[in-house]
């Protein structure tokens, strides 16, 4: 019966992060040109995801210390993914740009909340013996996999307007999961969750600063990737199954690196893991400026095993090993919010105006130098840190 109960709480958490991960996967490469096609500019589909992610950065933390309080661990799941449901329903039936950015932010916003809540809680049921977080989290990967490519077939045969739609059947899907989960897995298991006073013990650390310039500009020189690269694209005169094909490229290379190379990074310092993601953001973003050819821009877009996932790994691995176990995931959301989410935003609403104002290629250009603060700001921790812990 255990064997059997475990099998149906890692089936759950497999399916809850799928639907997150669907809707993400229209939502990155197609949202842009569905927004375009209900008349928002670059510049105004810039302000929808800048704010959003902004918003993240004021209200995370405290949604994250609110769900660490609380001893159901599904009552924040819930209740984030009904607003990821209503912001996507939003999509589908409000009227009126201003109703339909309203609910396109909404979405954006619930996504960044809802991830870091669902992780805390899968990683928490494979401390606790439930599930192997590694494959439950992969499943995300695929299902945003197959979503890029399937939904770019689907929508080169029905036109754009289909990719709503998608992201509310998706998102329902999540919330409805969210109602079947168990309690228990996901749970603190009766530890004692961390005082926000301990927060800026960490949040004031030189090093941990360092760390977050460094993951937060290479992360955020993706903005103009995930907010424009449908419109870029389509411009060229690429179809929505390509453009999907070339997403899932870079999530075929992301799902390799942080499943097949994970044991190669528990080896490496986090800090070379940060600098190899700089390096390549500007590699990247400035091959990308000046419109390769598409046999050429496939195989750079391979870069994304560094640009997201070595970063990403280079984040979690210096959290791992300088934060003290009981800050982890205040270290976690402090990171995400203060310097992702914040400097994705910011980035994201610049370059909207700047792509209005200046075209494609300056947008990337300037991505392109936020990858040499974060390669910058990396080389900087192998000289300030030890590689021990921050504090005890």
């Amino acid at each position: 019966m255990a064997g059997n109960l475990k099998t149906r709480v890692g089936m759950l958490y497999a399916a809850f992060y799928a639907g997150q991960f669907v809707l993400l996967g229209i939502q990155l490469p197609f949202f842009a040109g569905w927004l375009a096609l209900k008349a928002f500019s670059a510049s105004e589909i810039g302000l929808i995801t800048g704010v959003a992610l902004i918003a993240r950065l004021l209200l995370g933390p405290f949604v994250a210390f609110w769900a660490d309080h609380q001893t159901d661990e599904r009552l924040s799941l819930r209740l984030a993914s009904l607003l990821f449901a209503a912001g996507a329903a939003g999509l589908v039936f409000l009227p009126g740009k201003l109703l339909i950015g309203a609910s396109a932010a909404l979405v954006i916003f619930t996504f960044g909340l809802l991830v870091p809540l669902s992780d805390t809680a899968v990683l928490r049921a494979d401390r606790n013996g439930w599930l192997h977080y590694g494959k439950i989290r992969a499943v995300g990967s695929a299902s945003f996999l197959l979503a890029t490519v399937l939904g770019g077939a689907m929508l080169t045969q029905t036109g754009i307007a289909a990719a709503a739609p998608i992201m509310a059947v998706a998102a329902f899907f999540a919330f409805l999961i969210s109602l079947f989960l168990p309690k228990g897995p996901g749970g603190r298991g009766g530890a004692k969750p961390v005082s926000w006073r301990e927060a800026p013990k960490l949040i004031t650390n030189p090093v941990f600063l360092v760390v977050i310039v460094s993951a937060g500009f290479t992360q955020g020189a993706h903005a103009v990737y995930y907010a424009f690269s449908y419109l870029h694209w389509e411009a060229i005169g690429y179809s929505a199954l390509t453009i999907g094909c070339l997403w899932a490229t870079g999530v075929i290379a992301e799902i390799f690196m942080l499943t097949r190379v994970r044991g190669i990074a528990k080896k490496v310092s986090p800090a070379m893991l940060l600098m190899m993601g700089g390096m390549a953001a500007i590699i990247r973003w400035a091959a990308i400026a000046f419109d390769p050819p598409l046999p050429l821009l496939f195989v750079i877009q391979l870069l994304h095993a560094f640009t997201f996932a070595a970063t990403y790994l280079g984040a979690i691995e210096f959290l791992d090993r300088a934060a003290p176990v009981r800050l982890v995931n205040t270290g976690m959301t402090l990171m995400s919010a203060t310097g992702v989410g914040a400097l994705t935003g910011l980035a994201t609403l610049g370059s909207g105006f700047m792509w209005d104002a200046q075209g494609a290629s300056i947008a990337y250009l300037a991505m392109a130098l936020m990858g040499v603060v974060g390669a910058a700001a990396a080389f900087l921790v192998t000289r300030i840190w030890n590689g021990g812990k921050l504090f005890e």
